[in-house]
């Protein structure tokens, strides 16, 4: 069968069904419920289109300067409702994803709270820095949670390069690749994070180690919070079956 996997990666997967940013539930149904147009600048306009969870009910938005459009859906809780009006190139490409500059929630998934709040504030602002194209302020962000990440996990070094090699060593469970992708972005040895002393990391770099960082977190933070849930339900589940087997009459 096809893998189709890659669709988790975006917030839209088509017109009518997206990856919620607030349950996490992939590929469930959502619906436009506003439409907002505002001058951005003199000469720039920019349209907010505000959409609804079909299982949460939670509502963001998303920003965009693209001359979109929507067509009537249904009524809902008796409001109109509406859908993009996609052709059918667009509705099975990155389209939607790449017309949106900006969302609230700026993170394309909410951090899951078994990652410290720390990291977790500093990947959201610095995913929100890089939407809105402040790149030196998401680079800076960046390099905090390598920082913190490596003072939690006490990690050695004197520079950021010696840290990220240190957590390699020390979370051998990971990935190695991702630490690999850290330590292969441009200037991250560097230990200049001021505006008037660091150039900063362009688009495609910090886009590489957003998605590395978070990555890194995931696996770290979740992962074996997970492994230890699985592990806890099987042996309740067997602790249920030998207490069942304990009280059977025994075979005459």
């Amino acid at each position: 069968m096809p893998d189709h996997s890659y669709l988790d990666n975006r917030y839209f997967v088509d017109d009518r069904v997206y990856n919620c940013p607030f349950c996490n539930r992939r590929h469930v149904a959502y619906w436009i419920y506003r439409v907002v147009d505002f001058d951005w600048a003199d000469s720039k306009r920019c349209t907010g289109y505000f959409v609804q969870c079909g299982s949460c009910s939670r509502r963001s938005m998303h920003l965009t300067f693209e001359n979109m459009s929507a067509t009537y859906l249904t009524h809902h809780n008796g409001e109109p409702t509406y859908k993009f009006a996609l052709t059918k190139e667009q509705n099975s490409t990155d389209y939607l994803d790449q017309c949106f500059f900006f969302s609230v929630p700026t993170s394309f998934f909410s951090m899951d709270g078994r990652i410290p709040k720390k990291l977790r504030e500093l990947l959201v602002e610095a995913e929100g820095c890089y939407k809105s194209n402040f790149l030196t302020g998401a680079s800076a962000c960046a390099r905090k949670i390598i920082y913190e990440l490596g003072v939690l996990g006490g990690a050695k070094g004197d520079n950021y390069e010696d840290r990220i090699k240190s957590l390699k060593e020390i979370h051998p469970e990971v990935e190695p690749s991702f630490f690999d992708t850290l330590l292969t972005i441009q200037q991250v040895t560097s230990n200049k994070v001021h505006e008037n002393s660091y150039d900063g990391w362009d688009s495609k770099h910090l886009r590489i180690i957003l998605a590395s960082l978070s990555e890194v977190l995931h696996e770290i933070f979740v992962v074996p919070a997970l492994r230890a849930d699985r592990r806890k339900a099987i042996l309740d589940l067997k602790g249920e079956l030998i207490g069942k087997e304990s009280t059977k009459d025994p075979i005459q």
